[in-house]
């Protein structure tokens, strides 16, 4: 049994108590009369949110989701799932504000108005009693008790699971929960197979230690999930006939359900110098490393790509003081995550913090005898470099499996649970290949909340427990220079037919919209103010349907309240 907090809004009087008490137990000092003088003032846990004629009033807390996407958006591990209790935690000294559990979660979490972290309901773990249950002067707030929904398989064999970024290891807790006496091997090129690939950038940026790299605590794998871990070694070959893996160190590897989660590799383009030294992606700990060795005040360097990956490097090299020019084939920063109008405020804001951006151009050769001094253009210009940073997309790894029998489209052509065409081969994440739910067409997701919810699907429909995701899903949220930036779905409507854009924000600091197709939300941009993230993506992620009525009247001062109702009825609130 999980404890979670109950909320009846026809007895809540909106004296706010909750709020008080919640932030009381939360100060340092405990008491009132001296937590009214901290300084930042104690953060409230619960908050009370809605009313009036467009929703009823809620007491924002966390729901202890059995699948939490909060969890697996968390590119920290700031959020992570007890495994013997089953309690979503937080760990807010781990959190770095990426603000993508804000993003998918529409309840609990919150930003910190005091810092670069977020808020959420604890549900007072440590204490005997919830703080704002003993405040609430008519019983609104209750203790309620959830029962923990773990469905398991009684299966027993042996899970080989190759590849131990968010997705393997994703498949790995999938497998252990829904099949307690499973045998599990990882088998992975690692030699720590526990770091998450998105806190590189805040590595390079000196926002963070190399310790808070590692997304899993010491022993995790080995001891909580008992994994038996080959750490060095890459798999070589399949023989799907034979279930049996050809691994590099030369062994055979027998299994009974495999699990493919190799990931990608950086993209790196087919021009002349490619392979000089100075050349790097941002995909691994020697990256970071080798990108640091070289940069740096007086120091030159080009990203290639104007995607995220791209710009997270660009603002981390400029925050070390390094001349930056960034080099996009598309005619604004972002093409794939945002609109036009986006594009030139992101634009905007590296500029002024002094990037050089040079959009409509590709790079042609990179110069240099044995090491990087430079890039010519495609229209013939060239820049001097010292180094090149490649963020131009991701290769999935799968080339191993040409000859194996499963099927290969750009990656591994998988259904919503991971199954592939043969019978007991799962993939997930970013090696994998699934539908979007929007143009039906196969894609890779590349996106790091997907590659661990499709992984832990995978892993507990191999182990027998059938779990189905939503697909290739897009969301992705960035904080370039403090300023927010998230989007979900499709934010373009030219690519979809039928659609049509819906501003709702548009001034100097904030630019917020909608792309409508029919009764659905197909995608949403909001920039400078992120409210409202997570009702946003629970509509589209669940392809909820609104009234026409109603999504061409709401304003968006008013768009939490009028469509967090869609989003209660959906969840049986």
């Amino acid at each position: 049994m999980i404890r979670k907090l109950a909320f009846n809004p026809d007895e809540c009087l909106a004296c706010r108590s909750c709020e008080l008490a919640c932030a009381v137990i939360h100060s340092a000092s405990g008491t009132l009369e001296t937590a009214i003088l901290e300084a930042p003032a104690p953060r409230r846990r619960v908050m009370l949110s809605g009313g009036g004629p467009y929703g009823a009033l809620r007491a924002l807390r966390c729901e202890q989701c059995d699948e939490p996407l909060c969890v697996f958006s968390c590119k920290s591990g700031a959020l992570h799932r007890d495994l013997d209790s089953g309690h979503v935690i937080l760990d807010d000294d781990a959190c770095v504000g990426c603000w993508m559990c804000i993003m998918v979660c529409p309840y609990g979490v919150r930003p910190d108005a005091d810092s670069t972290a977020v808020v959420r309901c604890d549900v007072c773990r440590e204490h005997e009693q919830p703080a704002c249950v003993k405040a609430c002067p008519t019983s609104a707030l209750k203790v309620a008790e959830k029962m923990v929904s773990r469905p398991t398989s009684g299966f027993s064999g042996h899970v080989v699971i190759i590849g131990s970024s968010a997705a393997g290891i994703g498949a790995c807790e999938g497998v252990r929960r829904a099949a307690p006496g499973a045998l599990m091997t990882m088998v992975t090129l690692d030699e720590d197979p526990q770091y998450s690939r998105p806190m590189l950038a805040y590595m390079l940026a000196e926002k963070i230690q190399r310790a808070r790299v590692v997304w899993k605590p010491e022993g995790y794998l080995t001891e909580r999930l008992g994994v038996h871990v080959l750490s060095g070694v890459s798999a070589v070959t399949l023989d799907a006939k034979k279930k049996s893996l050809r691994l590099s160190n030369g062994t055979e590897l027998s299994y009974d359900r495999l699990i493919i989660a190799t990931g990608a590799r950086g993209e790196l383009p087919d021009i002349p110098g490619i392979h000089l030294k100075g050349v790097f992606t941002l995909r691994g700990i020697d990256d970071v490393d080798g990108i640091a060795r070289n940069s740096g005040p007086g120091r030159r360097a080009v990203v290639l790509g104007g995607g995220n990956i791209g710009l997270q490097a660009c603002e981390a090299l400029l925050k070390l003081g390094t001349h930056v020019t960034v080099v996009v084939r598309s005619p604004h920063l972002l093409s794939q995550m945002v609109d036009e109008e986006a594009g030139r405020r992101v634009g905007e804001l590296f500029s002024k913090n002094g990037l050089v951006i040079r959009t409509g151009r590709d790079v042609a050769s990179i110069k240099g005898e044995d090491h990087v001094t430079g890039v010519q253009l495609d229209n013939g210009d060239r820049i001097d470099a010292d180094f090149v940073v490649v963020g131009k997309g991701i290769r999935p790894n799968v080339e191993w499996l040409r000859d194996g029998g499963v099927t290969i489209g750009r990656g591994v052509v998988v259904d919503f649970s991971g199954h592939t065409n043969v019978d007991g081969i799962f993939a997930a994440g970013d090696c994998a290949e699934m539908s979007d739910p929007i143009s039906e067409r196969f894609s890779v997701s590349g996106i790091w909340p997907i590659a661990y919810e499709t992984g832990y699907a995978a892993g507990s429909t191999a182990a027998g427990v059938e779990r189905v995701t939503r697909g290739a899903l897009r969301m992705n949220s960035s904080t370039f220079f403090k300023v927010p930036l998230v989007s979900i779905g499709e934010v373009r409507q030219e690519r979809i037919a039928g659609a049509h854009t819906r501003i709702l924000a548009q001034s100097s600091d904030v630019y917020r919209t909608l792309v409508m197709r029919g009764r659905r939300i197909a995608g949403a941009l909001l920039y400078g103010d992120i409210h409202g993230a997570g009702i946003l993506y629970r509509l589209y992620r669940d392809a909820i349907e609104i009234d026409e009525v109603t999504i061409a009247t709401v304003t968006d001062r008013e768009i939490v309240r009028v469509l967090n109702p869609f989003v209660a009825r959906q969840e049986g609130e």
